[in-house]
């Protein structure tokens, strides 16, 4: 009976030829063959009698028999049939395993890191030959690249591994970005070292078959490949002998490798794939290892930016929906909160400015304190005064409550900063408060070499007039529709309607009680 024998993971396997047997390296073959160079289903054995014939399924990388293409051909003992890297061989039987020909076998990335240090022993092999060659320059590779923080370096250090070790003229690396379209991140030529070239000599045709089919390509004269007569970037940018390897992390895709030759027919062999292949298994690990740091230094800068504004629970929403999160200039309803000390600038004429800078800091200080914990978004100091606003970046349905409910926190600290300003001999502060509801404008807003994160619109305006014209010292007051929002819960007045600069119309203006808030008590 004729048998299939070949190499799997060093150990030798003897599979009986039968009719309807299938090869390929997807695990529902007969024979599975694990290593990018094999198509998920390859070839198949067909039977007629004691005949068998082996069908190439339409694979990338084709089947070869005794050295020679073939689509379709008849098998018989002591035949060579070379599948992607694999060699096996047809036995009739009488074929001890000691004297099976040596193959090109690529072992799978867990048989790399078992053999090599990242997984238990580090010890080299001691068999000599090409294969060794590729094991011990990989292992090199994984040592250095798992000490990479960023991208850019690492796609270096591939580049230098390929010009090394690779009888190469240019090589390409490419990522996909989310969309999935192709980005060219390096590209490297033998000569010329680092550029842009003009127009990238790199085939599609071979970059979609290595990305759909999830395998390693080698063509010896893509020219004439019979695999690639329909790729015109083959005939255009005079492509010859080429490789290329997939990046592939866990089932993605993530990019290829891609290297060629343009002007010689045959530069590479098969052990050249092996290592291209296996470079490529450690390069998308070590390149997703990369854009991680990336997106983990991307989040503390935009941490370290809406710490200026947001209190931490508002910052860990804000990243959880996003990088950017809800900071797209959009309208909302919000609710606008000025604050400000009364007679300032006489108080500061004697002072020399490092005690008014630390006099400002402490009022800041517990007014940062006060907006932070009642979950809203400090907008700037301007001068004297406190401007922040709540409502967002994320929606607050209650966003006039926690602004009323600021207020009354902020003046029972200053309360509280008074009494320690008595015990050493100093003057109390007085700060009026003014809050206004209504749409407005928030996101990112300035010019291009500088935005900041803020609000706009006649609700701010509003809000900011309440404040100088309406308000007095150690007072809450609130507009008409912040009032209408919680007259139900906390106790107003009506303190008058009031024409304030630059509007055409009246306001209704009314005070929140200092007290602990009631309910119902609201009226005016």
């Amino acid at each position: 009976m004729l048998e299939l024998v070949f190499d799997d993971d060093g150990a030798v396997r003897r599979m009986p030829i039968r009719d309807g047997l299938t090869l390929g390296r997807s695990s529902d073959n007969d024979v599975v063959l694990r290593d990018f160079s094999v198509s998920r289903h390859h070839a198949r054995l067909v039977g007629e009698g004691a005949v068998f014939r082996l069908v190439d399924l339409q694979s990338t990388n084709g089947v070869k028999i005794n050295g020679s293409p073939a689509a379709d051909g008849v098998l018989q003992a002591g035949d060579r049939v070379e599948i992607g890297s694999f060699r096996l061989t047809v036995s009739d039987g009488g074929l001890a395993d000691a004297d099976l020909a040596p193959t090109t076998y690529v072992r799978p990335l867990s048989e790399f890191n078992r053999r090599f240090g990242l997984e238990g022993s580090s010890s080299m092999p001691a068999a000599a030959g090409e294969r060794e060659r590729v094991y011990e320059i990989i292992a090199q590779v994984a040592k250095t690249l798992i000490q990479v923080e960023d991208l850019p370096p690492v796609l270096d250090k591939v580049m230098d591994v390929v010009f090394e070790h690779l009888p190469v003229d240019r090589a390409f690396i490419v990522l996909f970005d989310d969309a999935g379209a192709p980005r060219l991140e390096l590209f490297r030529t033998r000569d010329a070292g680092v550029g842009d070239p003009p127009e990238v000599p790199i085939s599609r045709t071979i970059l979609d078959t290595v990305t759909r089919q999830k395998v390693a390509v080698l063509t010896h004269d893509a020219q004439t490949d019979e695999r690639f007569e329909d790729g015109r970037s083959i005939r255009i940018h005079q492509i010859r002998s080429a490789m290329c390897a997939p990046l592939w992390l866990r089932d993605l895709v993530i990019g290829a490798i891609s290297v060629d030759s343009p002007l010689h027919v045959g530069s590479f062999s098969a052990s050249d794939l092996d290592l291209l292949t296996a470079l490529a298994n450690y390069a998308a690990v070590a390149i997703e290892r990369a854009r991680l740091n990336e997106r983990i230094r991307a989040e503390e800068a935009v941490r370290t930016r809406l710490q200026r504004y947001h209190s931490p629970a508002v910052i860990e929403a804000v990243l959880g929906a996003g990088e950017r999160g809800d900071r797209e200039v959009a309208l909302r309803e919000t609710t606008i909160l000025f604050a400000d000390i009364v007679g300032f600038t006489p108080r500061c004429e004697s002072l020399p400015p490092d005690e008014v800078a630390a006099f400002l800091n402490q009022f800041f200080s517990l007014a940062a304190d006060a907006i932070f914990e009642h979950g809203g978004t400090l907008d700037k100091f301007i001068g004297d005064e406190v401007m922040a606003f709540f409502g967002a970046p994320l929606p607050q349905a209650d966003h006039a409550e926690r602004a009323v409910r600021c207020a009354q926190t902020l003046l029972r600290s200053l309360e509280g900063w008074n009494e320690q300003r008595r015990i050493q001999g100093l003057e109390p502060v007085q700060v009026r408060v003014a809050l206004n509801s209504g749409p407005v404008v928030v996101g990112d807003i300035g010019s291009e070499r500088r935005v900041d994160y803020t609000v706009l619109g006649n609700t701010v305006n509003v809000a900011s007039r309440l404040e100088e014209y309406a308000s007095e010292p150690g007072q809450i007051i609130i507009g008409e529709a912040t009032h209408a929002a919680v007259r139900h819960l906390f106790a107003t007045e009506h303190v008058g309607d009031v024409r304030l600069p630059g509007l055409s119309r009246t306001i209704a203006v009314y005070r929140v009680a200092l007290d602990e808030p009631g309910t119902g008590a609201g009226g005016g």
